[in-house]
């Protein structure tokens, strides 16, 4: 008798979803967070094995979960399995973030579940061909942006990485600003902005490889200034991109090789990680054994649970103003005070760190409750960080938070079905898109999609794609006309 093995897996999935589902009674019944943690918990695991059933469409649910769990779970979890109780506060804060990441969770399943059964056979070979020489001229024009403007990127970083030289991080995450003329700035946005729409094209392994490796590289030099999260961003990117490049072309952009990269540079990424958690304080990590750093790690990126929990606690402090909106404060602010507002009379901010300005005049999360929990350790380059969870229950309560994340569970089905087709521009804005997507956990709800509503980004996009028709054009008369006198 042969096993079908998909079966199989699909039982033990079933099995799962039974045992939390259970759990979850079993809390309504007993009233106790460390079952409704242990509900948590079995969720997210059934959660990431109902994606390997059709890890095709589910890979970025699968990332977005993991980061659920490590940065909004891992904490009280490992509290309670190493001190046998969570009693950092009271029980009905535990209650409530339990609950919270539960409900956007079921949201993201359901949305997931909405659409991905739905298949678009609808052919596109004749598209395909028809655009093939279009698609070829924006890849061109695309990487030459990226090339022009990449020294820019880099010069950027390096005047952060001198000035931080000299200063703590945290003097420099609240005191550092930029010397160099505002071009530079504007250029070295057209990085990610190109860097997303040549890879939209598709083009082959070797030459992806270089442009993504040149971001990575770029990035170290976030990592050397203590900012951790655009390098492990950029590294999760590049991952996504070849698994979504590889489903369409079945083992040769994930071998042996990268499959080694992968299971080796993984656990090492994560203890050299561990052990920048304590250089970027000055500090040394004792006589910590390898196990003791790696469970540090997970334990130190699960601080953004204290944004639920803070959240919760402070809610009713937070600046209260004829109108507030968390969850879509950076585009509103785009629109009244940033480049778009200042066009139309806005008054832009006049500082991008921590200040009593942002703290008390914005509506910007992170920012609010960092000021309202920690308040002079804010104004000197400390906070507690956001959460789109936070954001969302604080403008819609938990039914928005709910409706919001199916919403999402949708949006990823999309991203990842884009990925499998031959549209250039809609590819490129998930790339876009999915370059900060895994931060929002503990980070903003709209700060993934932002770009999509600057300038900047419609700006570059205009001029590639109007060179590139200009290119195709040329091409396509020297072609028609080729042997004429």
């Amino acid at each position: 008798m042969i096993l079908d093995w998909k079966r199989v897996y699909y039982l033990i999935t079933l099995f799962s979803y039974v045992i939390t589902i259970f759990l979850g009674i079993a809390y309504i019944y007993n009233n106790s967070i460390i079952t409704l943690l242990i509900t948590l918990v079995m969720l997210i695991i059934s959660s990431v094995l109902y994606c390997f059933n059709n890890i095709k469409y589910y890979i970025i649910h699968l990332i977005f979960y993991i980061t659920i769990f490590l940065f909004l779970v891992s904490r009280p979890t490992i509290d309670y399995f190493k001190q046998g109780l969570i009693n950092t506060y009271q029980e009905d804060v535990y209650r409530f973030s339990f609950l919270a990441v539960i409900v956007s969770i079921i949201g993201l399943t359901i949305g997931g579940l909405l659409i991905s059964k739905k298949e678009n056979n609808k052919k596109e070979g004749y598209k395909i061909q028809k655009s093939r020489l279009f698609i070829n001229s924006i890849r061109k024009v695309s990487l030459a942006v990226f090339l022009i403007s990449y020294p820019f990127y880099l010069i950027r970083l390096i005047e952060r990485l001198m000035y931080r030289v000299n200063v703590s991080y945290y003097e420099y995450y609240a005191d550092f600003k930029s010397e160099l003329p505002y071009f530079t700035y504007t250029l070295s946005t057209f990085v990610v902005y190109a860097m997303c729409i040549y890879l939209a094209t598709k083009p082959n392994k070797r030459h992806s490889t270089i442009v993504l490796g040149m971001f990575v590289v770029g990035n170290v030099l976030n990592l050397l200034i203590g900012t951790r999260n655009p390098f492990v961003l950029s590294l999760i990117f590049s991952f996504i991109y070849y698994f979504m490049r590889n489903q369409m072309e079945k083992g040769i952009w994930i071998g042996v090789k990268e499959k080694a990269m992968f299971y080796i540079g993984t656990p090492i990424m994560m203890l050299v990680m561990g052990f920048l958690n304590y250089a970027r304080d000055g500090a040394g990590i004792g006589n910590m054994s390898i196990s003791e750093l790696f469970l540090d790690f997970i334990y130190k990126q699960g601080t953004s649970f204290g944004v639920l929990a803070r959240g919760y606690l402070y809610g009713s402090n937070l600046p209260i103003k004829e109108f507030r909106n968390y969850t879509f404060s950076p585009i509103i602010e785009y629109i009244t005070r940033g480049n778009l507002g200042i066009l139309f009379g806005g008054t832009p901010f006049t500082s991008a760190n921590n200040s009593l300005e942002l703290a008390l005049e914005s509506d910007r999360y992170a920012h609010n409750i960092s000021y309202i929990v920690l308040k002079q350790d804010y104004l000197a380059g400390h906070g507690i960080g956001g959460s789109y969870i936070m954001e969302m229950y604080t403008d819609y309560g938990m039914l928005g938070l709910f409706l919001l994340s199916i919403l999402m569970g949708i949006g990823f089905i999309f991203m990842i079905k884009s990925a499998y087709k031959s549209r250039v521009l809609l590819f490129g804005i998930t790339l876009l898109i999915l370059n900060n997507l895994f931060f929002m956990p503990r980070g903003g709800f709209t700060e993934s999609f932002f770009n999509l509503v600057t300038l900047q980004y419609w700006g570059i996009v205009f001029v590639i794609f109007f060179a590139a028709t200009l290119i195709e054009r040329k091409v396509k008369y020297t072609v028609n006309n080729k042997g004429d006198i």
